[in-house]
């Protein structure tokens, strides 16, 4: 399970919202307490793609790296 200490998690939610990748609002909740609540943006959502392209495209070449060439010379 991902565990993220609160000193690393909040510094990078508001980096997020400062950049314009996430909105945030404060809620009430159905305990009748004060939440923060983030959401993704329509340009953040254009950034999740373009990183997630990125992080694909060096998976691809890291496999390509470690994966055992075949018995002749075809990958």
């Amino acid at each position: 399970m991902l565990q993220v200490d609160t000193g690393s998690l909040y510094p990078a939610l508001h980096r997020l919202e400062k950049q314009g990748w996430i909105a945030a609002e404060w809620k009430v909740s159905e305990k009748k307490q004060r939440t923060r609540e983030y959401r993704l943006t329509r340009t953040g959502r254009a950034q999740l793609l373009s990183e997630r392209s990125r992080w694909e495209q060096i998976v691809e070449a890291i496999t390509g790296v470690l994966r055992p060439a075949r018995a002749g010379g075809k990958i």
